[in-house]
């Protein structure tokens, strides 16, 4: 039997123990270790341990848990409350001003946290509900925070983008900025969706009553001091050269434990413990899965998939935007049975070379390959956004926040061909800071 079997048998067994509810770190550890075992015999198992000790030890992984830690503590400073009645102060006069106030705090709470669940659960405990009392339609309210949450996967500093450049070997300062643009353009397509719907369809999304002078109005923005003190702290320290992304992580994160136990007095025992806890939960979630999706890569290494999948693509007498359209497609499909963490760490490695070989710009791919993760995010059975709305709004029936996110698919679709169409979008500022 030859080695494209070998593969094809292991991705198989990987979809079947993803169907059957196998944690994702085990599913893609069997699998991987299966395909290597099939392909290269007893003797190949070596590069199991192998492959689990040089991805691990990368240094730009070290950013990971310390983003993550960072998330946690913002996430209960109440920093996230002060953001949104700052937006509210401003954009309540806006049609569906409570759904663009809610879009504008995921903007900047994801520009702080890089974790999109963590930016669900914080600015959706707050806004939802105050949505609902107003009369908002639960869909509209829900699928607002839902998908505005993912944001924080695209704007930096961005945890997505620590992954694929572990894996792909590009600068993550170049990835943040490459980032940038193409995430604020995505919170202002957003936010103008939800205007103009609530302009269409006032039912949906009651006005406001209250009116707030312009006094207020400037008041409120010392609840945003803080947050983006934190994000040009860190964004600074890294485009400055002061500091690489990971030192940058460590700088934030204190800067965040000042600012949450100063500021807010937030920082009780209790607290700290809870914050710690759940950043190792979560980080030791995330370093099993790089881990575990690296063996499966080498597996994909021995039987030279990436070069086979390199060769054929070039070899397909179609234009290069076809197949990137299909690939596209394909990762649109894929995310909606894998979380996007795992997705990237497995398709990256076999997909960036081909996509070289076609001519284009990894850097440029990678934010492509994010966007179409944050669909992955919001997409039913595995839209982590989706049961995280859930979970802290437990009022709200399921099938609504999946309708309410299911416009954003689209907005995000067309982000996508705005990015192919004009690819300096993204290239613009990484290009200034090289």
């Amino acid at each position: 039997m030859s080695d494209a079997w070998f593969v094809l048998l292991a991705v198989l067994l990987l979809l079947v123990l993803i169907a059957a509810r196998t944690p994702i770190f085990v599913a893609l550890s069997v699998s991987g270790i299966a395909g290597i075992l099939a392909i290269g015999g007893p003797g190949a198992l070596e590069l199991v341990p192998l492959a689990l000790v040089s991805q691990l030890q990368e240094y730009s992984l070290v950013a990971a848990p310390l983003y993550i830690l960072f998330g946690e503590v913002l996430a209960a400073s109440g920093l996230g409350a002060g953001l949104f009645a700052a937006a509210y102060r401003w954009f309540n006069r806006v049609p569906g001003g409570l759904a663009a106030s809610a879009i504008g705090s995921s903007t900047v709470f994801g520009a702080m946290s890089g974790v999109s669940i963590s930016s669900v659960a914080v600015i959706g405990r707050m806004a939802v509900p105050e949505m609902l009392d107003r009369g908002y339609k639960p869909a509209l309210a829900s699928g607002a925070v839902a998908a505005s949450g993912a944001l924080a996967m695209l704007i930096p500093p961005s945890l997505m983008f620590i992954l694929y450049a572990s894996v792909t070997g590009e600068s993550i300062a170049q990835l943040f900025a490459g980032g940038l643009l193409p995430g604020l353009l995505l919170a202002a397509l957003m936010g103008g969706y939800v205007v103009v719907r609530a302009k269409l369809a006032p039912a949906e999304a009651p006005g406001a009553e209250e009116r707030f002078t312009w006094r207020e109005r400037f008041a409120a923005l010392r609840h945003v001091l803080p947050a983006l003190l934190l994000i040009v702290l860190v964004l600074g320290a890294i485009y400055t050269g002061v500091a690489t992304p990971t030192e940058a992580a460590g700088v934030g994160t204190l800067a965040a434990f000042a600012v949450t136990g100063l500021l807010y007095r937030s920082l009780d025992r209790a607290t700290v413990k809870r914050v710690f806890a759940s950043t190792v939960q979560v980080s030791g979630a995330v370093l099993a899965i790089v881990g575990s999706a690296f063996v499966f890569t080498q597996m994909l290494v021995l039987a030279r998939v990436p070069d086979a999948v390199a060769e054929f693509v070039v070899g397909l007498d179609v234009s290069p935007y076809v197949v990137l359209a299909a690939i596209m497609l394909l990762l649109l499909v894929l995310g909606c049975l894998v979380d996007a963490a795992s997705l990237l760490l497995v398709v990256a490695p076999v997909l960036v070379p081909a996509v070289e070989a076609l001519g284009f710009d990894p850097l440029w791919f990678g934010v492509l390959l994010v966007v179409n993760l944050e669909m992955a995010v919001i997409t039913p059975p595995v839209g982590l956004n989706l049961y995280t709305m859930k979970s802290v709004v437990p009022q709200l029936d399921i099938a609504d926040v999946l309708r309410g996110a299911l416009p954003y698919i689209a907005i995000e679709a067309g982000l996508l061909v705005l990015l192919v169409a004009f690819p300096e979008i993204v290239t613009f500022l990484p290009e200034i800071i090289a």
